[in-house]
């Protein structure tokens, strides 16, 4: 086994931090948190280490959850040195990297790229135990590295398949789009923006647009209960794809994607009426369609449309998911990103944005203009380009509307 101290298992409860751990000789000792796990086994976090305290709010996130837990605990000092979030997903499809060092595992209904090392000491453990989940249809639970979506423990699941395509809801719940003025549209991206989440401190009632790499769906699906709230009925555009975006909110300053989803809104332009996207990690206000299309990377990828009640959908008419009333789905899953975004933010390459990444905007910005090499261009490209701006994609969507 690659990692001999790790453990997969659900938290049973966590001691308040009046315990004390015990220090070597010529240490102080610290206080800490003690964890038990379902299975008995116990592990300690040290609260004389930042990031623990970070940690044992996840995990309490994660025990009243009943979602289960990868930790890795030294030997020695009893001490968690690491974190993860094991998924419960189904395998889709599997397929070897262009190099061959890996193979690319699709874990629905994830929309970021997985991969599967050759290096991996129990890569053909793993890689047999994906392939048996995709042929039979059952699920598996899967942890991932924090950064890279790198597969490090598999675990088959003794539970039935997951239920294939669910019944469409009512037709009451889907009714026509509801069309808004543009500064309406706007209003709307305003309200569901403002609830981005804080990179530190996060709320439980928080949107992470702020972690990219996945989660699109249930975002998307939280946007649209708050546009139904407030009284305007939206729709959905998905697009499938090899997808590719720079931003600012991941420590490699990009993302890859095999798709992507937002709401949009049916705008009235005068005469006539328009669809816009509204997508908070991607842009600063609401875009046309073709512009959404645009960043993403990919100009042979399928863009299709949807009624707001999907939850998720695969690409063409397969695979359909639709969450219940209540939005379980829905807040499972925000729950989810939300931890991911905390962990990220303990973790030692900080709370995005990260700076390290702003190189890019110029490039970008300099393959645009050798595209349109009119002076005026040259003087306007960076207009009304904030250096504050959230996200680098945000800054990239100036730039291309201006190309």
């Amino acid at each position: 086994m690659a990692r001999p101290n790790a453990l997969v298992d659900g938290i049973s409860n966590l001691s308040s931090p009046r315990e004390t751990l015990e220090a070597r000789p010529g240490e102080i000792p610290s206080r800490a948190v003690t964890v038990n796990f379902q299975g008995g086994r116990s592990g300690q976090l040290d609260l004389a280490i930042p990031r623990s305290v970070v940690w044992a709010e996840v995990l309490d996130s994660l025990r009243q959850a009943n979602e289960p837990v990868y930790v890795e605990i030294d030997p020695e000092t009893n001490v968690i040195t690491e974190l993860l979030l094991p998924r419960e997903v189904r395998v889709g499809a599997i397929t070897p990297t262009d190099t061959g060092d890996a193979v690319e595992v699709e874990l629905i209904i994830s929309q970021a790229r997985h991969y599967l090392r050759r290096t991996n000491p129990d890569f053909q453990q793993f890689f047999n135990i994906l392939q048996t989940a995709q042929e039979e249809g059952t699920p598996v639970l899967v942890t991932e590295t924090l950064d890279g979506y790198e597969i490090i423990d598999v675990k088959s699941l003794p539970k039935p398949p997951l239920e294939g395509v669910e019944a469409p809801p009512p037709v009451s719940r889907t009714p026509a789009p509801t069309s808004v003025t543009l500064q309406k549209a706007q209003d709307l991206f305003n309200l569901v923006s403002a609830k981005t989440c804080a990179p530190t401190g996060v709320p439980s009632t928080c949107i992470p647009f702020l972690y990219p790499e996945n989660g699109c769906w249930a975002r998307a699906h939280e946007m649209c209960r708050l546009f139904i709230d407030a009284g305007v009925q939206p729709e959905k555009v998905w697009i499938y794809g090899n997808l590719h975006a720079a931003t600012q909110n991941s420590p490699s300053c990009k993302v890859g994607w095999i798709y992507h989803v937002a709401p949009t809104l049916l705008v009235s332009t005068g005469a006539t009426s328009e669809v816009y996207v509204i997508d908070p990690s991607l842009f600063l206000s609401p875009v046309r369609r073709v512009i959404w299309f645009d960043v993403q990377g990919d100009s042979s990828a399928a863009l299709e449309s949807s009624d707001a009640s999907i939850f998720y959908k695969s690409k063409g008419s397969g695979y359909v998911e639709y969450d219940d009333a209540a939005y379980t789905k829905t807040q499972r899953d925000l729950t989810t990103y939300r931890n991911q975004l905390k962990l990220r933010s303990a973790s030692s390459v900080g709370p995005p944005p990260y700076s390290s990444c702003a190189w890019k905007v110029k490039a970008i910005a300099a393959r645009c203009l050798s595209k349109n090499p009119p002076i005026s261009v040259k003087r306007d490209i960076y207009a009304g380009i904030s250096p504050q701006a959230r996200t680098l994609r945000q800054q990239l969507a100036v730039i291309l509307s201006r190309c």
